[in-house]
């Protein structure tokens, strides 16, 4: 009766002009983490909302990994020691499979993807900062057409924001998202110059607050800032963790297990290493025959740092900041290579670099760009054509409105640089 009471009353409303929303309470919780508090008394609606400054160097974002699947936000929040947890893609309760794309740790989660009606999130750590964008529903992405580099992504449904406007029409017969009736619901936005990540919860179906249309929370975020916006799974799964604490009030009065999260983590990193050695042709012989080594070679980290490296053709950059790095390499009679890894905090990473004999192409030789075809790192990407995923949707299970829910590096290059290694044991890792 509660739940029914709930809908109707929502669903009556919902053509009600939301009234100005009000911020009651505002605090930073860490530096470039702020939490809002804000209310509509009209609705009634409670909206939580947190800011987080995607330059700084000492916050990093985590999309949930695969073998963390099903747990709540709270136990993530733990296992990560991250302060600020917000919930995922709808699921299937099923074995809690997301029903987008999935990506957590560069990992693509098995028997997900992309399809016509989500959204994708994804991040990527670029030099000091994070970089975040979202791409719209019909931009149907595989994760080897999002940018390089991408650590996470979480899909969502619908699109709330394009471009700083709210979406122009909202399906309202969608069953997974009640997209036109007030529900709970979560979302994250971008703002234009891609700085500043907006995450938002709305309470929804209890008497202190009924909830959000999809058009209303898009207005709500469009006037915070938003760029580009995208809805997270709603109904009991809307939660959103500061600091351990549930700060929230999930429509089923108890935090939900749910599929994959958005976490954001507050702390100094401590940095990585980049090593590895030059070689013609390939790598394979490195380390035997210094014959395919090439001494005299200049290594440039993408943070500017050059290497000319020594007779043993070996290059090392320590504190490198944990992300996705890469080294560009020249010499005279080969053709440069860019060649990139993941930077892991606190460890070595191993990047060596086969240069193939020949000289470079002019400029612009190809006219083709070096990255995917039509990314852009704030917001959403630009229109262009993108292969059908082909992802079979379960039966309702989890998520806004669904039924039940309603309300309620190479192994190779390891082994060689660790021959290496042997041979320099006075390398310290950096930290």
């Amino acid at each position: 009766m509660r739940s029914l009471l709930f809908l109707v009353l929502s669903s009556s409303v919902a053509s009600i002009a939301i009234a100005a929303p009000v911020r009651t309470s505002a605090v930073e919780k860490h530096p470039g983490i702020d939490y809002e508090k804000w209310e509509d008394t009209a609705v009634p609606a409670r909206i939580h909302l947190v800011r987080v400054d995607l330059t700084s160097a000492e916050i990093a974002l985590y999309a949930t990994k695969e073998s963390d699947r099903g747990i709540t936000s709270r136990q993530l929040g733990l296992q990560l020691d991250a302060q600020v947890v917000i919930n995922g893609d709808a699921f299937a309760v099923a074995g809690y499979r997301p029903r987008g794309l999935a990506i957590g740790d560069t990992a693509p989660w098995t028997n997900t993807a992309d399809d016509a009606a989500s959204a994708v999130f994804h991040l990527r750590r670029v030099g000091e900062r994070t970089v975040a964008g979202i791409s719209p529903p019909e931009q149907v992405l595989s994760p080897e057409l999002l940018p390089e580099g991408t650590q996470g992504v979480i899909s969502g449904r619908p699109l709330l924001l394009r471009a700083g406007a709210v979406e122009a029409a909202f399906d309202c017969n969608d069953p997974v998202t009640l997209a036109c009736t007030r529900a709970p619901r979560s979302a994250a936005a971008i703002t234009a110059d891609g700085n500043t990540l907006l995450l938002v919860t709305v309470d929804g179906w209890q008497a202190g607050s009924i909830g959000l249309t999809a058009a209303e929370l898009a207005a709500f975020l469009r006037a915070r800032g938003g760029h580009s916006a995208v809805a997270f799974d709603g109904g009991s799964s809307a939660t959103l963790v500061l600091d351990g604490a549930v700060v929230n009030a999930p429509s089923d009065g108890i935090e939900r297990s749910v599929a994959n999260h958005l976490a954001i983590k507050f702390g100094a990193l401590p940095a990585g290493q980049m090593v590895g050695i030059i070689c013609s042709t390939d790598i394979f012989t490195c380390a035997d025959d210094e014959a395919f080594r090439l001494p005299g070679a200049e290594v440039t980290l993408d943070d500017g740092r050059v290497r000319i490296v020594g007779s043993d053709a070996f290059y090392n950059f320590t504190g490198v900041t944990p992300r996705h790095a890469c080294v560009t390499v020249k010499k005279a009679g080969y053709k440069t290579k860019t060649q990139c890894q993941t930077v892991e905090s606190g460890i070595q990473t191993y990047n060596s670099v086969a240069l193939e004999e020949g000289m470079d192409p002019p400029p612009n030789d190809a006219g083709v760009p070096d990255g995917p075809p039509n990314v852009t790192d704030a917001g959403i990407l630009d229109d262009g054509a993108r292969p059908d995923a082909g992802f079979d949707v379960d039966p309702p299970g989890g998520g806004c409105c669904d039924a039940g829910d309603r309300p309620s590096g190479t192994m190779i290059l390891v082994v060689l640089v660790a021959f290496m290694a042997l041979r320099r044991r006075g390398t310290t890792p950096g930290r």
